[in-house]
């Protein structure tokens, strides 16, 4: 991440250059392909500092502030944090009455929601989109995302246990996305995996495996690996194929250690916030430098203006701190009602921890189970586990009991 000086030097920047490089324009066709580049390489902080001071300033256009919403929907569902994504898509819906293609855009906020329903199971959600959007022929719907659609009718069938069907649904799905969207192939291949385990074909079922491994490293999008892997490993299970259950989640653990998805979503929040922040420092001064420029008729006028302009900051900063607060009391709240904190645990020859690991030792003495130190922490249990795994590497023990008698020496 880069430090907080060429944050701020990029967030001006990028303010100093929309007049003069793109104007009321913004040539989002580029800007779409850094995004996509930045999430291949798992880089989403730097997606999401290119799009949020776009969407967060009023100079520019209502078609830039909707493609920044749209783009950063993405972003947030490649990590699967599917709630924030719901949140960028709804800012998108509203926008879309504003731009110059209501009509398009509206439609795809609402196929991009019908994914999001899909991928959480909300099949009944999901399916009464897709009915609206039938109702137009998916007129205003590109070849690419009318291709996932159709996979997603595709394992409507398959749960239906129509398997024929639902074959045929998922051939002419990849069709299209092929012509449109070759990087995508996986999710409906791995979705075939599937449907030929169900089956019994597990040899059509490890071709499409491989085939969308392939997909997967050419285009470099680690999300599909463990996609594949991810579901493979059900099937071993499911199959009471051990040995190859035991195999796929060695791989399957590494390529979720590469990942770390839970980590990454909490670096975006925070770094969210911090962008909001430089934002409307940055808009502050931009209208300091606009009073400025047209000149004060009086002394008097400029410091009204200037203490208008402090009050609105300070405003502002409050309630960014009071946001700020309320994200983190349950953390605090669990800290000043526990005695062991990281400042006495650091005195147990752990200071080699993070002060995160540190707070997870301190529940962990308290006789913490890892859902109750994942509530307090307000983080996933997984997360918790990541977190104890990391805590016996450093410390060299093997399970809890072993580095709860050291911690106790």
């Amino acid at each position: 991440m880069p430090s907080c000086f060429m944050c701020w030097f990029y967030v001006l920047l990028m303010g100093f250059c929309h007049s003069t490089a793109w104007g009321q324009s913004t040539p989002f066709q580029q800007i779409e392909e850094r995004v996509y580049a930045y999430n291949n390489a798992l880089q989403y902080e730097k997606s999401q500092a290119l799009l949020l001071p776009i969407l967060s300033n009023s100079s520019y256009s209502a078609d830039d502030h909707y493609q920044a919403a749209i783009l950063l929907s993405y972003t947030y569902k490649r990590l699967l944090d599917y709630t924030t994504t719901l949140q960028f898509l709804g800012e998108a819906e509203q926008l879309a009455s504003r731009t110059n293609t209501p009509a398009v855009n509206t439609a795809n906020v609402l196929a991009q929601k019908a994914f999001v329903y899909f991928d959480t199971h909300a099949y009944a959600k999901s399916e009464n989109l897709m009915g609206r959007l039938a109702k137009t022929n998916f007129r205003y719907i590109s070849q690419e995302d009318r291709a996932k659609l159709i996979h997603q009718q595709g394992y409507l069938l398959f749960l239906d246990k129509r398997y024929p069907a639902a074959e045929a649904t998922y051939d002419r799905a990849l069709a299209d996305l092929r012509v449109a969207s070759g990087c995508d192939l996986p999710m409906i291949l791995v979705k075939k995996m599937q449907l030929y385990a169900a089956m019994n074909r597990m040899n059509l079922a490890l071709k499409a495996f491989k085939t969308s491994n392939r997909c997967a490293d050419s285009c470099g999008i680690i999300k599909y690996r463990i996609y594949a892997y991810d579901e493979l490993s059900l099937i071993y299970k499911r199959r009471k194929d051990m040995a190859g259950f035991a195999a796929v989640n060695q791989v399957l653990d590494s390529l979720n250690e590469v990942y770390s998805r839970s980590e990454k979503i909490a670096d975006l929040h925070n770094q969210k916030e911090t962008i909001k922040q430089q934002a409307f420092a940055r808009q502050l001064d931009d209208q300091r430098r606009l009073n400025w420029l047209t000149g004060v008729g009086s002394l008097s006028g400029l410091v009204v203006l200037l203490l208008i302009g402090l009050l609105m900051f300070r405003k502002q900063q409050r309630r960014l701190a009071s946001e700020q607060d309320q994200l983190q009391l349950p953390v605090d709240l669990a800290v000043i009602n526990d005695p062991v904190t990281p400042v006495s645990i650091a005195q147990k020859n752990t200071s080699a921890l993070s002060e995160r690991q540190q707070l997870v030792v301190a529940y962990l003495l308290k006789g913490r189970s890892n859902r109750e130190i994942a509530d307090a922490m307000c983080i996933s249990e997984n997360t918790v586990k990541y977190h104890i795994k990391n805590i016996y590497d450093e410390l060299d023990v093997k399970n809890r009991a072993e580095l709860l008698a050291r911690l106790r020496d």
